[in-house]
């Protein structure tokens, strides 16, 4: 029978060998023109497109010119990023004004809403990590 140091000499090359494995690597994608791509969504007060859907993460590029009420999720983190635009984002503990640049991002199962403010809809890149399943905004009573 092996003593135990033989053993750990034995099994060290399978564990430096699970340790140091380097995932495949991947296929870039780009988008452009997010702006233009926007505006050139269906009319609506809320439109939007899934530019990426892995199981990792959602992102959506999504146009508003109306609000978005009260919702929470239950499943995914909301990133949102601010392309162009201005709006206010409604929490639970006040209102936060936001404008073009500016980045959010909301813990799973925390209410939140958006009313865009201006003459111009808001475009927002919205990512939600792990990815959106249908089910997971839950609106909120008013």
């Amino acid at each position: 029978m092996p003593t135990s140091a033989a053993r750990a000499v034995t099994i060290a090359p399978l564990l430096l060998a699970a340790c140091t494995t380097v995932p495949p690597e991947g296929q870039v994608r780009i988008e452009r023109g997010i702006p233009e791509q926007a505006y050139a969504l269906a009319p609506a007060a809320i439109a939007r497109s899934t530019l990426h859907d892995d199981p990792h993460a959602t992102i959506q590029l999504v146009r508003l010119s109306g609000p978005i009420a009260q919702h929470r999720h239950l499943h995914s983190e909301e990133i949102v990023y601010l392309v162009s635009g201005s709006g206010v984002l409604h929490l639970r503990d006040g209102d936060v004004e936001l404008r073009a640049g500016d980045l959010a991002v909301i813990p799973r199962n925390t209410p939140h809403g958006f009313t865009p403010g201006g003459a111009e809809p808001a475009v927002v890149l919205s990512t939600f990590v792990p990815h959106f399943i249908d089910g997971d905004r839950v609106m909120e009573k008013e």
